[in-house]
Formats: structure tokens, C-alpha cells, sequence
């Protein structure tokens, strides 16, 4: 059974019809400047939305052609211009009948898709002539143009059942009616009928208990009203005919008298040109066997090599292997012939069809509508509320498979991605659009509808390492590694923290062992030295008194002297290679010049001092390694290299303090000692004193050509 929503076209504003109804619409109509009266159906037509909605009065006469729903308030008339649609209150409707000529006063309302009356009196004031009603075809009710006329239509049954009570439209909002007659509580049976004509379609409501089988095929002409279903938007939707009490059908030609006598028509022969040249949108008998079922809805049948799908409302159960007997009527599917409109009758029951094998496309075309076999691999599996669906991949193709499946029920448990499974199912051809102009229409895709799950059947189960799965090792390699990377960030901040620890430590330590020094040297200053100064002047003025002594004592005297002296130059050194004091009384640049001028004091050499950058103090360890650095470089040039000037130069460049000492010398070969002589520590303390930094020394010397000493350490 096909179920049609049905819909009143027109519903009235809430308050124009209670005012109707309670006899103020003239209060609710006067809202505005005066208006004229409208006097024609034309004329009520012919407004606006806007202008109808503003409650235009209205006075008809016409002849009333038959009820309209909501039954008991609605009804048309026409007078002299066209029909209209009117809504009254019940007790003036009640006892009206066609042909009665009225007299009728209200106002106007916009309707849902026309502009319609709003009576608020009726006077029956004799009987009128009904009109002749206007011819029409299908076609043309499907324009949307005929609301409320009286027409006249022909065409070929296609279904009777009987109207339920939810196909009436329900009453307008606000609408109260009084107490029902007895008439109206026990309404007339009625039917819809579904006429055809060529492509067009329209369901039509007569009144009386008609049978399918003395109406379905027959060639009918109808004499009625259209209405019009509509949206919200006031826009056409399709029309249908109300046949008013008392108007019969004309059945021009009757139906066949048993639509399942006679030799059936082969499903071969559907649409072919041979059967078009004959009688065209009548039913045809067909016979096959049931591949699948959908009550209510769709039957497939196979007739030897061919397949055909019916559409049918019968609501019997049918099983695959049952034989039937179908009449319905022929009509272009998506591909192949289908049959709309179908009633079956059961014969017996065979052994189910068997699935055709295909191999390919064209193995598809032909099978359209029938039951088919293929072995493929699932790609994916998608579940929706009342479905599942499975992707193919067939011979590089993607076949879509689709099972109908409520929502409580779970999928199989073996339908997963990437099983190789044989897989059977009603056959569809999916067509692309129109296809091409003429000629062979051959599409490329077609789909599966599964009709159990016992039509799949796995030959070959996914493999462990599926994508779900290497997503989930993928996933743990992930976290593993991220977790790698932040203990190995908590425990590189540990060893720096060690480092940094370690390093202030050192420089504790450092700088307790310079200040250790420190103390050392000012004491050997405040003693020794002091001490051995003495010593030296005594024997000193011992010496202005050598014409007093001997020779061998004069030769002690001065050996002892020289012993002096020299103890306290060593004194001295000492004290100048325990402690940094320059470095106590100004920064690294002030200290190497205070050293490279008292050097070169007394001399022919010319010392220059250059500080670049912002000049800055450095922390303990690296100031005295690199004036110790300097000091050396300096002395060696002062000793060995026999210069005419003696360049140093500071440069702070950023992380990086950069010292250069560079004289115009005698200069050496890389490699040998300076002058030929074993060089004390010099060189190789510089070298140990970069290391000690962790930086790097460049020493760049030649014969005749000078020396310069370039040391870079990180700050």
C-alpha cells in the first residue's frame, strides 16, 4: 500500500477564522482605510498575499460545487468568473448540496498557497446550473494552475485503497466547531486512486467502497476538484482530485477480468520494440521465481536468464524459491524495466535461485535486478541507523554492498577490512545520468543489495597486521618515544645542573686557592723579600769597604751579593706568578697594560694596547688563565724576539673573548725553539692554559717576519 500525505492548501489565519466564527470579523476587518467590496472569485484570486491578509470584505454569489477538506467547514463555489475556495462556520455548511446557488459575505485570507474567503454568512438563495468542467490532462494538474476548478481528467488506474484517517488534512488552527450531525459522525466511506497518464501521476479521492479488481487497469474519465499540496514556502508541491458525493466515475474501458489468466509475458520481452508498438501503459502478466523480498515494498523475480524488479504495497511474505504470478505495469528503471504498481499471487515453492557468477562489467549489465556472486576483498565497513555497508574491491573496481540492518543489531563479527570474501546479492546497475544520446548504454559501476548475512561468506580472514592495529603499534612507538625524549631532557637538565654545580664549585675552589696564593705571596713579600733586600744592602755596604777586606773576602762579598740579588729576583717572580694584583685594581684590558708597559719600560719597543667590544669583567678563571696567556706572549716577545713594537689587542664578541699578541720580531720557524735555545714552558703553558678553557690558540711566526699569538675561549 503507497501512502500519500495528504494537505489542505489553504489555512486560514488563526484569528480571521475565529472571527468568522464568532461573528467579529466586521470589528477585525475595519482595522484599516475603507476598502471596496469584492464581488467576484477573480477578483479575490487576484490579490496579494499582503492585500489578502488584511481582511478584504467580500460578497459572492455562486453555485456550490462540492465539499472540500477540512470536511464540515470547506467547500468551493464558482460564479460567473471561476471557482473559490470558501471556510465557514459548520451550522451555516451543514445541508449544503451541489448545485445549490449561495449568497455569501466575508472576508479574505492568504491561505497557505491561494488567496481564499473567509464567510461569516451564508444564504442558500435557490439552485444554479453546474458549470461545464474544464478539460484537462495530467500534465497540466501538475503545472499547478487548477486550484479550486472544477475539471475533468482520463487515465489508466493504477491502484485503489481505501483513505485513512490520517490522509485528511487536520483542521485549521483556532477552528471550534459545534456538535457534529449525525451525518457527519458517520462519514461515507472513501478510496484514493491512483490514475496514470504517460509519466504523469495524480491521486484522486472519490467517495464509496470501490474494489481494485473492478477498477486497477481500466481507462477511466474523472470529473472533480484539484487542490494543490504545497510547502511552507507557498510553493507547489503536486496536485489531487476530489470526486464531490453524487459525481459517479465514467470507466471508458473496463479492466481485464483475471489479470493472471493467460500465457504470461517472458521478462525478456519488457519495453522491447516490438511489444512498444502495441497497447502502451496497461499491466502485464509476468512469472517467475522470488530472489528477494522486502514486503510492503520491492519484490525481485527471475524468469530464466532475467531479472526484474517490482514495486508492490502487497503486504504478503514471500520466500526466495517461491514461485508467483505478477501483474504491474512496465516502466523505465534506472537501467532496466521495472514494474510499477505490482500485485502478486503465490503458485508454489521451488528451491532457491542460485547466484549468477560475474567476472566482469559486462557480466553486471546483464545481470541488472537479478542475483549475482563475486569474490572480492573489503576495503571498509560503515555502519548507519538502518543499514551497513560494505566496499569492494573487485578486479580494481569498488563495489558498494548494502545490507539493511536495524540499528540494535550488530554488525558480524567477520565483516572486517581486509577479508576476502565471497559475497552474493541482488544485482543494481547505477546508471550515469541520462546516458549518452543514442545508441548502446553501457555504465561502469553497479552495487549489491545483501539480503541476509549468510550472503557473505569469508574465504580468506584479514590479515593481524590490519591498519586499526599498526595505528595502535604506531600509537606506542609514539608515546615510548616521547616518554624517551623527555627522560632524556630530565636527565640532560640533571647533568647540566651537575655541570653548572661542579663548575661553581671550581671556581669556589679557584678562587680559595688564589686567595690562598694571594696570602702566600704577601707574605713571602713582607718577609723574604723584605729579608733578602736587607741582605742585599748590607752587602752592599760591605763592598764600599772592600779596600778594608782581603781579595778572597771582597770575591765572597760579591758572590754573595750576586746570590742576593738573585734570590730576590726569584722572590719576586714568585710573588708576581702567585698573585694577579693588577687584577684586583682594574679589569683584564688595564692589567695586560699595565704588564706590557712595565716590560717595555726603559726600552726601544713601542707597546700598544686595543680593547674592542663592550668591555666587561669575566669570571675568575678565564681573567687570570688568559693574563697569564698575555703575560707569556709579551715576555717572549720582550726576551727572544728583539721587536721595535708589541701590539695587544682585547676583543669581547658576544660568548667569545679573543686575545691577540703580535710583535715585529726576529720571529722562528713553526716547530723549533726561538734562537736555538730549549724554551722553557712558555708555548706549551699557553697551549694547556687554552685547553684548560676550551679554546683555541693560533700561533702564526716566520723567520724575519714576527710572531702573533691569537687565543679565542668561550665565555
Amino acid at each position: 500500500m503507497i501512502a500519500y500525505p495528504w494537505s489542505r492548501p489553504r489555512t486560514p489565519s488563526f484569528w480571521l477564522l475565529l472571527a468568522s466564527l464568532t461573528g467579529l470579523a466586521p470589528c477585525l476587518s475595519a482595522t484599516g482605510p475603507d476598502r471596496a467590496e469584492l464581488t467576484t472569485a477573480a477578483e479575490v484570486r487576484a490579490l496579494s498575499v499582503d492585500e489578502a491578509r488584511r481582511g478584504v470584505p467580500v460578497h459572492l454569489k455562486g453555485v456550490f460545487l462540492g465539499s472540500a477538506d477540512p470536511e464540515g467547514i470547506a467547500f468551493v463555489v464558482q460564479d460567473e468568473t471561476e471557482g473559490i475556495y470558501v471556510q465557514g462556520p459548520p451550522e451555516l455548511v451543514a445541508g449544503l448540496g451541489r448545485g445549490d446557488l449561495l449568497d455569501i459575505e466575508g472576508i479574505t485570507d492568504p491561505g497557505g498557497f491561494a488567496p481564499f474567503v473567509v464567510a461569516k454568512s451564508l444564504h442558500r438563495i435557490g439552485k444554479g446550473l453546474i458549470p461545464e468542467p474544464i478539460k484537462v490532462s495530467l500534465d497540466e494538474l501538475n503545472a499547478g494552475r487548477m486550484d479550486a476548478k472544477w475539471v475533468e481528467i482520463t487515465g489508466i488506474v493504477r491502484s485503489v485503497e481505501p483513505k485513512q484517517a490520517t490522509d485528511s488534512a487536520p483542521p485549521p488552527p483556532g477552528t471550534r466547531y459545534t456538535a457534529p450531525s449525525a451525518a457527519m459522525q458517520l462519514p461515507e466511506p472513501k478510496v484514493k486512486m491512483k490514475l496514470a497518464s504517460g509519466s504523469a501521476r495524480v491521486v484522486v479521492e472519490l467517495s464509496g467502497a470501490l474494489k481494485p479488481e473492478d477498477c486497477v487497469d481500466a481507462e477511466v474519465r474523472i470529473r472533480g476538484l484539484c487542490f494543490n499540496l504545497h510547502n511552507r514556502n507557498r510553493q507547489f508541491v503536486r496536485p489531487f482530485v476530489q470526486v464531490p458525493r453524487g459525481v459517479e466515475m465514467v470507466v471508458e474501458v473496463p479492466p481485464p477480468a483475471k489479470p493472471f489468466d493467460g500465457p504470461p509475458r517472458p521478462v525478456a520481452s519488457l519495453l522491447r520494440f516490438e511489444q512498444l508498438t502495441g497497447k502502451h501503459g496497461h499491466r502485464v502478466h509476468i512469472r517467475g521465481t522470488v530472489i528477494h523480498h522486502q514486503p510492503g515494498s520491492t519484490l525481485w523475480v527471475r524468469d530464466q536468464d532475467y531479472s526484474l524488479r517490482i514495486e508492490t504495497a502487497q503486504a504478503e511474505v514471500l520466500h526466495p524459491g517461491d514461485e508467483v504470478d505478477v501483474a504491474g505495469f512496465p516502466a523505465r528503471g534506472e537501467y532496466s524495466a521495472v514494474l510499477e504498481d505490482g500485485v502478486f499471487r503465490k503458485r508454489s515453492t521451488q528451491p532457491a535461485p542460485q547466484p549468477n557468477v560475474l567476472a566482469n562489467i559486462s557480466d553486471a549489465l546483464r545481470n541488472d535486478a537479478n542475483l549475482v556472486e563475486l569474490e572480492a576483498r573489503v576495503s571498509d565497513v560503515r555502519r548507519f541507523p538502518d543499514s551497513v555497508v560494505l566496499l569492494l574491491d573487485w578486479h580494481q573496481t569498488s563495489v558498494r554492498a548494502q545490507m539493511l540492518l536495524p540499528e540494535n543489531v550488530p554488525v558480524p563479527a567477520d565483516w572486517q577490512p581486509g577479508t576476502v570474501a565471497r559475497v552474493s546479492g541482488v544485482c543494481s546497475v547505477i546508471t550515469d545520468g541520462a546516458g549518452p544520446l543514442g545508441g548502446l548504454w553501457e555504465p561502469r559501476a553497479f552495487q549489491l543489495l545483501l539480503r541476509s548475512p549468510a550472503d557473505f561468506s569469508v574465504i580468506q580472514p584479514p590479515p593481524w597486521w590490519n591498519a586499526e592495529r599498526v595505528v595502535w603499534v604506531l600509537s606506542g612507538f609514539l608515546a615510548l618515544a616521547v616518554c624517551a625524549v623527555g627522560v632524556v631532557m630530565l636527565a640532560s637538565r640533571r647533568r647540566l645542573k651537575d655541570q653548572e654545580h661542579r663548575r661553581a664549585m671550581a671556581e669556589a675552589e679557584f678562587t680559595a686557592i688564589l686567595s690562598e696564593r694571594n696570602r702566600v705571596a704577601r707574605e713571602i713579600h713582607d718577609t723574604l723579600s723584605q729579608s733578602l733586600g736587607a741582605i742585599s744592602v748590607q752587602l752592599e755596604l760591605a763592598r764600599t769597604h772592600a779596600a778594608e777586606i782581603s781579595a778572597p773576602a771582597r770575591h765572597h762579598l760579591g758572590s754573595a751579593h750576586k746570590l742576593a740579588r738573585a734570590a730576590l729576583a726569584e722572590a719576586r717572580d714568585s710573588i708576581w706568578n702567585m698573585r694577579s694584583q693588577v687584577l684586583e685594581k682594574g679589569d683584564l684590558g688595564e692589567a695586560l697594560e699595565g704588564i706590557l708597559v712595565q716590560m717595555t719600560e726603559d726600552t726601544e719597543v713601542k707597546p700598544s694596547v686595543r680593547v674592542e667590544g663592550d668591555r666587561r669583567r669575566l669570571p675568575p678563571v678565564v681573567e687570570n688563565n688568559l693574563l697569564r696567556i698575555g703575560q707569556e706572549a709579551i715576555t717572549n716577545a720582550c726576551k727572544h724576539a728583539k721587536p721595535t713594537r708589541i701590539d695587544v689587542a682585547l676583543a669581547f664578541e658576544g660568548r667569545t673573548v679573543r686575545l691577540a699578541v703580535e710583535d715585529d720580531g726576529v720571529g722562528f720557524t713553526i716547530g723549533s725553539q726561538p734562537n736555538g735555545k730549549r724554551r722553557s714552558f712558555g708555548l706549551v703553558g699557553i697551549q694547556e692554559r687554552v685547553e684548560l678553557l676550551g679554546g683555541k690558540v693560533e700561533i702564526t711566526s716566520a723567520p724575519g717576519e714576527g710572531t702573533r699569538v691569537v687565543v679565542a675561549v668561550p665565555v
